[in-house]
């Protein structure tokens, strides 16, 4: 007898077999159903698939499609259509091999390229949506200043991020990201003896890393965590890196990534509700409240910092790169430019951001500025080098891929792409090269595009929703554009030289009169976008005057805009400063 559970339909039709009685073997035609099953599709009338099909169903059936009229004595039953197949062929050693190293050594991330290849066995429609992000990255990169260099970084980036989406598709299971797991280990492993050999307390300082901040340690910690929670391997080995991740995400002190794992952990609870991974979450939970708790109550300034609100001067960041993307409102600036906009005048390109002194750049990437210089927010970093055109491109592409890993419940796909969309609230954790995270998201896209089939009003929907959460720092500026009423600041009277014979060692003089408290006192350096100089810390607790030196390296050009601009000491998500001063400088050896 053949008894099927009546479950939901997945949107890729209905499947027919026959009800409840034996069928005859082999069923005239129709096939028994552990042979072939009957499945509603695109196809034209009367086309068969002759080789054996992508999708299978939850009872571990397989088939060819076929669209031939179901026929009499056949009745409906809505079966759980999974677009994966855990007959798929085994990850090449090699790419496990890759993996595997890829957080430790990250500059083995362009060996990705490799997976270009896998593109070609995509879906048509998924072929189609990376065309169209592909076109949407190279148009505006041709309006740019630098419109050939432009192009070549745009492809540069594109490619390496379809290397990474071929790499997906060709695994077509989110639980082959595995692999990483043990080379976050290793950085956790090589983070924690690096601060004890330097004799730094664990509990009153963050974890130090030979190459790497602690933004990274932190999403080091809530991708083990994710693998822990949802992956599939032996279970020992998922306790283990649990602890780990739980561990270096507190030691981090990272509150960017602590709210990534959060987020990551909660959006795959909602697809995978199993009790085992419910335990396992409440004792992470658990563990991590416990510590946090413990480590308040004792004063430890670590753990403080992670209940804190304050975005640690991304405000003025994110000032200057609204003021990039204003310098060229279509095309941007271009990709990999938006660091020669963000850097200090007179700064030297650096190969890497770290948490000590890095090398410099070659001669041949001086005119890239900072490459790694970031606006720490996803939406206003591709609105800055892409414009408007390229926004709309990468958002179609990440709403598609996570209303795709939504709808195919997957749990582990959902908690990474989720976690790590999070994070580019205050970061960029999608930028290519990146020392892990980045790959681990891209990879994690191209399983899902291996399952796009058709694009629906969701991917849309998932888009938007996007680019209006991670924009933030643009519609909270707007809502909130007058100043706080509490807050006042006037300028009583300033010194600033409208020429000089140098760019170095610019001196302003100025006097305030202030509401008591704390402020930051801004100079930038203003040409078709605007770059700090300086930033002075100000507390007139106590006074209500106060006369102030500012002095930094302008920019060496002939005439220039400088600006004084006054902040809150506590920086938030509020771009616009409480008041602005400006003038013309011109420069005269």
């Amino acid at each position: 007898m053949i008894g099927f559970p009546a479950t939901r339909n997945t949107g890729l039709g209905r499947v027919y077999v026959r009800g409840r009685r034996r069928v005859p073997r082999p069923a005239a035609g129709i096939m028994a159903f552990t042979a072939r099953i009957l499945v509603p599709t695109d196809r034209s009338a009367g086309q068969r698939c002759d080789q054996p099909c992508r999708h299978f169903l939850w009872l571990n059936l397989s088939g060819c499609l076929s669209d031939r009229p179901v026929p009499r004595g056949l009745s409906p039953i809505v079966l759980s259509v999974l677009p994966q197949t855990p007959l798929s062929s085994p990850v090449p050693r090699w790419q496990q091999t890759w993996l595997a190293l890829l957080a430790p050594l990250y500059f083995l991330s362009p060996l990705a390229l490799a997976g270009l290849t896998g593109l070609k066995t995509m879906p048509r429609v998924a072929q189609g949506l990376l065309a169209g992000y592909l076109i949407s990255q190279q148009l505006p990169a041709l309006f740019t200043d630098t419109p050939l260099q432009a192009s070549l970084t745009a492809l540069l980036r594109t490619l390496l991020i379809m290397g990474l989406i071929g790499l997906g598709v060709s695994w077509q299971r989110s639980e082959r990201l595995m692999p990483l797991s043990l080379g976050l280990v290793i950085v956790t492993v090589t983070a924690v003896l690096m601060t004890v050999l330097s004799g730094i307390p664990l509990l009153s300082s963050r974890l130090a890393h030979p190459y790497m901040t602690s933004i990274t340690l932190g999403l080091t910690g809530a991708l083990c965590i994710w693998l822990a929670l949802f992956g599939q391997t032996h279970r020992l080995w998922r306790i283990f890196i649990g602890f780990a991740g739980v561990s270096v995400l507190l030691l981090s002190a990272s509150r960017g990534p602590l709210l990534a794992a959060v987020v990551g952990i909660a959006a795959g609870l909602l697809v995978q509700s199993s009790r085992r991974v419910l335990l396992g979450a409440g004792l992470i939970t658990l563990l991590a409240g416990s510590i946090t708790t413990i480590s308040l109550r004792e004063g430890s300034s670590l753990l403080t910092r992670l209940v804190q609100s304050d975005t640690n001067g991304r405000d003025l960041v994110w000032s200057s790169t609204l003021s990039a993307y204003q310098s060229s409102p279509l095309s941007g600036v271009g990709t990999y430019f938006l660091g020669r906009h963000l850097q200090a005048p007179g700064a030297s390109c650096e190969l890497w951001t770290g948490p000590s002194t890095t090398p410099t750049c070659p001669e041949w990437l001086q005119s890239l500025g900072s490459p790694w210089l970031i606006a720490h927010n996803g939406a206003l970093q591709q609105l800055a080098e892409t414009g408007p055109l390229g926004v709309m491109g990468f958002f179609m592409l990440v709403g598609s891929v996570v209303f795709t890993a939504w709808k195919s419940k997957d749990a582990l796909g959902v908690s990474v792409l989720a976690g790590l969309l999070a994070a580019t609230l205050t970061d960029n954790t999608l930028i290519v090269p990146s020392p892990f995270f980045a790959e681990a998201f891209w990879l994690i896209a191209g399983v899902q595009l291996s399952r796009l089939t058709e694009i629906k009003v969701g991917h849309g929907v998932t888009a938007v929703a996007a680019l209006i959460l991670l924009a933030f720092p643009i519609w909270v500026s707007s809502v909130s554009s007058k100043p706080r009423a509490t807050v006042s600041g006037q300028l009583q009277f300033i010194q600033s030289p409208g020429q000089v014979g140098s760019a170095q060692n610019y001196t302003v003089y100025s006097g305030w009169l202030l509401t008591p408290g704390k402020y930051r006192l801004v100079m930038r350096s203003c040409l078709k976008s605007c770059a700090l100089v300086q930033v002075m810390s100000v507390d007139t607790r106590g006074q209500d005057t106060i006369n102030l030196e500012s002095r930094g390296t302008i920019r060496n050009v002939p005439v220039q805009t400088l600006q004084l601009q006054l902040y809150p000491a506590e920086a938030g998500a509020r771009v616009l400063p409480l008041t602005t001063h400006e003038w013309t400088v011109r420069i005269k050896p």
